[in-house]
């Protein structure tokens, strides 16, 4: 017998992700892991009919459930890391929330002086002569200066406030943008990981091949490599190619993430290229 007629080694990998499925919130997921392990074990019942695919089959069986732990702890390990992103992006969206909280209490701080002037009379009396002396008034109406006093500082407390409710609004649209941009960094070395996880797994059940059957499996098309590479080609990530560089220099803003995050081709639209 060249080659088994039971599990090819493509069809482990194969398996293997599928079964990965169950440690994911998705019920799809839980559904596939649990009908790729049924299926596992009809192929062991199967390969029991013979001794050398049932030789074969569960060594293989057994590699497959070391990789899926693997996947288990990578998985585990991207989970952590968007924790953890979550709860540094909220400190400092808490961080602008002050600064917006901040500019609200000085606007009602400087609304308020004019009535604490109104209220003090020496304070009025005291203030209105020296500033009008400052400025060589000689005379001032007093009511006159504390109505053009509350206009000024209405007027510079809503300017305030709005300073800092604009630089507020912006800065939390950067942090959702950084925040994305760092998610997809981490899914990418997820997908990193997983991508050398299953390749070493295909090449370590095609070493058992090898071992039971005298000859690795035979394939048709590319190697372990492209196997893999085929799998999760519709999961990867999109984005741009210079993304990196634009946003370590400043480049990207909420306003073009959209195209930074989907990549090619509607990326050749950035402002940025060159």
């Amino acid at each position: 017998m060249a080659a088994t007629n039971i599990l090819a080694p493509f069809t482990a990998v194969r398996l293997a992700w599928a079964i990965a499925g169950k440690f994911t919130s998705e019920p799809d997921g839980k559904v596939s892991a649990q009908d790729a392990e049924d299926r596992l074990k009809k192929m062991s019942t199967e390969a029991a009919k013979n001794p050398t695919e049932q030789s074969y089959v569960s060594q293989s069986e057994a590699t497959i459930f070391a990789a899926v732990r693997n996947l288990e702890i990578i998985y585990k390990g991207r989970k952590l890391n968007f924790e953890e992103n979550e709860k540094v992006r909220q400190a400092y969206m808490e961080n602008v929330q002050d600064s917006i909280q901040f500019g609200s209490k000085a606007k009602d701080y400087l609304k308020t002086l004019p009535t604490i002037a109104i209220a003090g009379p020496g304070v009025a009396g005291t203030l209105g002569p020296s500033i009008a002396a400052y400025f060589g008034v000689v005379e001032v109406n007093q009511s006159l200066f504390l109505w053009g006093f509350g206009a000024l500082t209405a007027g510079l407390g809503y300017l305030i406030h709005a300073y800092f409710v604009y630089r507020g609004r912006k800065r939390s649209q950067m942090l959702y943008v950084e925040q994305d941009y760092e998610r997809n960094l981490y899914y990418d070395q997820y997908l990193a990981r997983v991508v050398a996880t299953l390749t070493g797994l295909y090449q370590d059940i095609d070493r058992i091949h090898e071992q039971t059957f005298s000859a690795y499996y035979p394939i048709k098309n590319g190697n372990a490599q492209r196997v893999v590479e085929d799998l999760l080609k519709g999961v990867r990530p999109t984005m741009c190619k210079y993304v990196n560089e634009h946003m370590r220099k400043g480049l990207v803003t909420p306003e073009v993430w959209t195209l930074c995050e989907v990549g090619e081709p509607p990326s050749a639209k950035c402002p940025h290229w060159t």
